[in-house]
């Protein structure tokens, strides 16, 4: 099997749209019961002066109180930070940025965090762990209820993993969703044919993406047509683009070869 095409951004981030609400951080449900507790054991198992209960209670009952907007300013500012970041080509610097974001990863909603985790996974050439934090983000979410950027993110995750079930599926459930994601039909059409499933269902979606494509269109998803001409049986139209195509990705180029020789 050849090595999936590249999945990373083909346009620059832009934060999530607002969907259904996930859960929110465990960490700030956490704060009053253990506040309690160091309260409960101040009084009675140390016999400490009220005041002391006081100078932790009280500190702990803010924290709460803020958490939620020291969440949401924390992961504003890191979304806008991922977009300077991939927009001036330092997707390297994305872990030490996100572990940075110590407001958003304590106290932002575990779904939205693993979304950004997950992104951050897959911009940096890491697809297993970008799919184990999207599917950790979808879970969290009411059923049907979830950004598309989340099963788009593990749409990509999967098919970089050569997973062409996993990834048929979540390709054909952002597809229904909106047609408007780039790369989507290529990376559908290409996991279709590499399978040899669906093949009708992939030439129209190589077609729908190459009429979206600018000119002179991209030579992999040049490469990715020709591979559904050869897996339709079209040998003369395949090796017509094949010999045209300059470039592109090497293994496809060989897979679109190694298909034009089978019986």
């Amino acid at each position: 099997m050849s090595r999936p095409l590249p999945v990373a951004s083909a346009a620059p981030y832009a934060p999530p749209p607002m969907s259904a609400e996930p859960p929110s951080s465990l960490t700030r449900h956490a704060l009053i019961p253990a506040s309690i507790a160091v309260c409960f054991t101040l009084v009675y198992g140390v016999e400490a002066p009220p005041w002391s209960v006081l100078a932790v209670g009280a500190p702990v009952v803010l924290l709460y109180l803020l958490a939620p907007g020291i969440g949401r300013a924390s992961m504003a500012r890191f979304d806008r930070d991922v977009v300077r970041l991939l927009s001036t080509g330092q997707r390297r610097r994305l872990p030490g940025r996100y572990a940075r974001a110590l407001g958003m990863r304590l106290f932002a909603p575990p779904a939205k965090v693993a979304e950004r985790r997950g992104l951050v996974h897959a911009e940096t050439d890491a697809p297993g762990p970008a799919r184990a934090a999207y599917r950790e983000a979808l879970d969290a979410y009411p059923e049907d209820a979830a950004p598309v950027g989340v099963l788009l993110g593990l749409a990509h995750a999967a098919y970089a993993l050569g997973d062409d079930p996993d990834a048929i599926a979540r390709y054909r459930a952002v597809w229904r969703r909106s047609k408007t994601f780039p790369r989507v039909a290529r990376n559908l059409a290409h996991a279709l044919a590499r399978r040899g499933e669906e093949l009708k269902e992939a030439e129209e979606l190589a077609e729908r993406a190459l009429a979206d494509a600018p000119e002179p269109p991209p030579p992999d998803l040049l490469l990715v047509r020709a591979l559904v001409h050869a897996r339709r049986g079209q040998r003369g139209p395949a090796r017509k683009l094949l010999k045209r195509t300059d470039g592109g990705d090497p293994d496809l180029r060989e897979e679109v070869e190694v298909a034009l020789e089978e019986p």
